[in-house]
């Protein structure tokens, strides 16, 4: 009888460990995924807890392939992580953003109350989606147009060569330019038939609804993951809208020679710098820490996952 007390209390232990082995090594069933999780260890270095708390974040909020198209992916893992990882964990970390300045919160998926948006002079010029077009064509237009294409290609390039060797100054070659980027799309756009041109519209449309839907998401996501007020909300537009304007008569001063390429890196890193201080400010620590996770995150997910990305199938190429 003892005997077999024994041999239900060890079989009992045995089930109990296997259930926690299962459970203590937790892997990613996206193959993508859990490559981003491999590589992120690999940098930084994880402890056995940590990983196995992101590997579960990654599971519950990247099934399904959502990685791929969900605003709120990153900032719900990073919200999750901000818990998770260890001090030394978070200082390895942000030490590389640190010590670089590295800008936050300044991506297009901020939403529709950041300052990002057409550009002054680009707001009445007309952009054609050449692969979008492409899938409007019949042959015989497919191969007209590669040849618009081609022929301006090479008008374009001679520009650009008398540009680089001095024989025609920078405003004079980007007049040129522009001049040849309007006649192109004259004569693409004769190529078209009143049908397939209200569907490049309706097509330039939906597309843009998109992409403002997907602005909003993000910017939802940022407000949700870090409990932000409406205080908060507005004060980061203000900061992205100085910054945005520094920025901007930075480049003006290096486009009228004003500025050095060295000069001009370390004024972009000083605003960015100064940027980043007005955010801290903003924020309390444990949203920093949101931040600074979600950053990085950007960051190790383009490193690690940026080829498979672009196929979206999962496969390096």
């Amino acid at each position: 009888m003892k005997k077999l007390l024994l041999l239900i209390t060890l079989s009992l232990f045995a089930m109990i460990g296997c259930e926690n082995l299962s459970k203590d090594d937790i892997t990613v069933i996206d193959p993508e995924l859990q490559g981003f999780s491999d590589g992120l260890n690999d940098d930084i270095g994880l402890s056995k807890s940590s990983i196995n708390a992101f590997n579960d974040a990654l599971n519950r909020h990247g099934k399904k392939g959502k990685h791929r198209s969900d605003p709120a992916f990153l900032w719900k893992v990073s919200a999750e992580m901000q818990s998770k990882l260890s001090d030394e964990e978070k200082y390895k970390l942000f030490g590389w953003m640190d010590d670089n300045s590295t800008p936050y919160l300044f991506a297009a998926d901020m939403g529709p109350k950041s300052s990002r948006g057409p550009k002054d002079g680009d707001k009445d010029k007309k952009h054609l989606d050449i692969r979008m077009l492409f899938t409007l064509l019949d042959e015989a237009q497919e191969i007209s147009l590669k040849a618009i294409m081609e022929s301006y290609k090479t008008k374009m390039d001679e520009v650009m060569k008398k540009a680089k060797d001095g024989t025609l100054d920078r405003d004079s070659a980007k007049a040129e330019l522009e001049a040849l980027e309007v006649a192109m799309h004259t004569e693409i756009e004769a190529l078209l038939t009143d049908e397939q041109k209200q569907k490049l519209e309706d097509l330039h449309l939906e597309m843009k609804q998109k992409m403002e839907e997907m602005r909003q998401a993000g910017h939802d996501a940022m407000v949700n993951a870090l409990s932000m007020t409406s205080l908060q909300d507005d004060g980061l537009t203000s900061i992205n809208k100085e910054t945005n304007e520094a920025q901007k008569a930075l480049m003006e001063k290096a486009k009228a020679e004003e500025m050095s390429r060295d000069d001009m890196h370390e004024a972009l890193k000083a605003l960015f710098a100064e940027r980043n201080s007005k955010i801290d400010a903003l924020f309390d620590d444990t949203q920093m820490e949101i931040i600074k996770i979600y950053t990085a995150l950007v960051m190790q997910y383009s490193k690690h996952c940026g080829d498979r990305k672009k196929d979206g199938t999962g496969d390096k190429r």
